[in-house]
């Protein structure tokens, strides 16, 4: 009764190592892009209506025409869904996140430091990952809000 036992435990300790690696995200030594100087910076709205956040901005050069589709990005607790842009000619991924977005656990699970991030995206229908490293912080943003009358 008591072999029953062990082995039963022993199976079960098992699996739950198993499944714990899986769900770990293996980041992406080769990428089909060049991850340029990313940036965060605070935005702070003037009026009570506004939004205050934090906006990521991760300059992306593509070396190839394979298809690649963003999902999201992961940064200081909180997963965002980003939008590729051109700015000065250069494509930038820009992700906004406002301060009350709610935390995500899986951010959370990926133990960044405070200048790291993580994209995450679809190439050949595999979703994969990539980290950003080194992201400097800029100085906050802060609109000023509208002359009262």
């Amino acid at each position: 009764m008591g072999l029953m036992k062990y082995i039963t435990s022993s199976f079960f300790v098992l699996l739950l190592f198993l499944t714990s690696c899986t769900s770990q995200k293996k980041m992406q030594t080769k990428t089909p892009f060049k991850i340029g100087n990313a940036t965060s910076q605070q935005y702070i709205g003037g009026r009570e209506e506004s939004r205050s956040g934090t906006e990521l901005r991760i300059p992306l050069s593509f070396s190839n025409t394979i298809e690649i589709k963003i999902n999201h990005v992961f940064f200081r607790g909180k997963e965002a869904q980003s939008a590729l842009d051109t700015l000065e000619n250069e494509k930038v991924l820009v992700v906004k996140m406002p301060n009350d977005l709610i935390e995500s656990s899986e951010a959370i699970n990926l133990k960044l430091k405070f200048d790291e991030a993580v994209i995450s995206y679809n190439e050949n229908g595999e979703t994969k990952y990539a980290k950003v490293q080194g992201i400097k912080q800029k100085q906050p943003l802060i609109y000023k809000s509208a002359p009262k009358n």
